[in-house]
């Protein structure tokens, strides 16, 4: 049987020490494999520092200020091998500029701006005489955005009431009236409507004690004497405003008219506006 060329060298052993002889050709496939691996990696590296950068815009930082090592790094000689693999490092390197990018600075409120907003509505009072608490708000117009009266009425014990209970008729009346100048006590007189028809008035004393002194001498002579506090109805006002935006009103004003009402001791107070 005859044998191949190839067959003759079979059993001849390998050199050694001897350089691997490499085609041209071959030399340009492997630097083109090489080129496109480079290509890869820098289209994505290109990517991610994109995506990184639109992002950092998003957060409100300045985009030039993400430098490449900001942005996790790709090795270049890592081949691509899927889309996946590009698209999750895209978004992981967006996560870790997102994380180290500056703080979101909230704008700040100084304390005196959120004293005054908070401070802004206030109630003054209160007034006996509305003549005068409608004089202050035209004056103040100007510096407030609203308005508002609101009134109370009110108990004042201004005097006590000498009285003799009242008798069962006019007649009676008159004959207790004449039983009262015997004993030298003329200063009364027969009340004639009310609640307290027929009864003998006294008189009003703004002293209790000249009350109650009068009482106990008419008493000890054999009258039925009472005293009664008499109390006055009056009606008292507040005024309630919101102060426009950036303004106060002068103290001046308060003052004039806080001198003027010395009895009603005007306070001002702050209150929520809702």
């Amino acid at each position: 049987m005859s044998q191949t060329s190839s067959d003759n060298y079979a059993n001849v052993p390998a050199l050694k020490n001897v350089q691997t002889i490499v085609l041209l050709s071959e030399l340009k496939q492997q630097a083109g494999l090489v080129q496109a691996d480079q290509d890869k990696s820098e289209a994505v590296a290109d990517k991610v520092e994109n995506a990184a950068a639109e992002k950092a815009f998003e957060n409100g930082a300045d985009p030039e200020s993400v430098s490449g090592s900001q942005v996790a790094a790709v090795p270049q000689d890592t081949a691509v091998e899927k889309p996946e693999t590009t698209e999750r490092a895209a978004i992981e390197a967006a996560v870790v500029v997102e994380q180290i990018s500056p703080a979101k600075v909230l704008p700040t409120v100084s304390p005196t701006v959120a004293m005054a907003k908070s401070a802004s509505c206030f109630t003054l009072g209160p007034f006996r005489n509305l003549d005068k608490l409608r004089v202050l708000t035209r004056e103040i117009k100007s510096y407030v955005v609203a308005t508002d009266f609101r009134g109370r009425e009110e108990k004042e014990q201004t005097l006590y009431w000498v009285y003799i209970q009242p008798e069962k008729s006019r007649i009676k009346a008159i004959e207790t009236g004449k039983r009262l100048k015997a004993k030298k006590i003329k200063d009364f007189y027969v009340i004639r409507e009310g609640e307290k028809v027929n009864g003998l008035s006294l008189g009003h004393f703004r002293n209790k004690d000249g009350a109650y002194g009068l009482a106990k001498k008419v008493k000890n002579l054999g009258f039925d004497v009472m005293v009664e506090p008499v109390f006055k109805t009056y009606t008292i006002y507040w005024l309630d405003y919101e102060l426009a935006e950036g303004v106060d009103i002068p103290q001046s004003i308060f003052e004039k008219h806080i001198k003027s009402s010395k009895k009603d001791k005007i306070s001002r107070l702050s209150r929520d506006c809702n």
